[in-house]
């Protein structure tokens, strides 16, 4: 028996003549239809994909702008959160301002026999040594050893109260 024709290959050498070859696919118009479609897909993703890097950008920035006026109190005081009061706080004081705070001489060590130090440098305060005392908190330092302290922070060493306070409403007040 013969297998059908159409299950068994057909090559050249066979002898049944040339096969034929495929035909390419009909083109529409003049050739560029596609071309033009292709190039519009690709302009339209590109602008969607600038759009989105744009947007991406904006979203950012209103997140920092809305984290530093969160982190700066604002009107409202920060909340009675105590890293954003920290944020609030002046970094220093200027040189006319810590000249403004009281200087007294040390007199003799109490009778219990009490030795204080300065919590800046630790050493032990002796009779005669020129201490600043803070109006707030009422702590007094070497003079020198304050002086270099309050130039770079606003508040006490010792308890971080605010150095200097508003006259008016007696709320700590920036650095003058």
């Amino acid at each position: 028996m013969r297998a059908p024709a159409k299950s068994l290959p057909r090559s050249r050498s066979a002898g049944n003549g040339p096969s034929p070859s495929p035909s390419p696919p009909p083109l529409l118009g003049d050739g560029h239809a596609d071309a033009a479609g292709d190039s519009d897909t690709v302009v339209i993703l590109a602008s969607l994909l600038c759009a989105l890097i744009c947007v991406a950008g904006l979203a950012l920035v209103a997140r920092c702008t809305c984290r530093r006026r969160s982190s700066s109190g604002g009107a409202g005081g920060g909340g009675g959160n105590p890293s954003a009061a920290e944020a609030r706080a002046p970094r220093g004081l200027k040189k006319a301002a810590i000249e403004t705070l009281p200087t007294v001489s040390l007199q003799a060590a109490s009778a219990a026999g009490e030795e204080r130090e300065c919590a800046i440098c630790l050493v032990v305060l002796a009779e005669g040594d020129e201490l600043r005392l803070l109006p707030v908190c009422g702590h007094g330092f070497h003079a020198a050893c304050i002086d270099t302290w309050l130039g770079a922070h606003a508040s006490c060493p010792s308890c971080r109260a605010a150095v200097l306070t508003c006259r008016r409403c007696g709320a700590a007040a920036a650095a003058t």
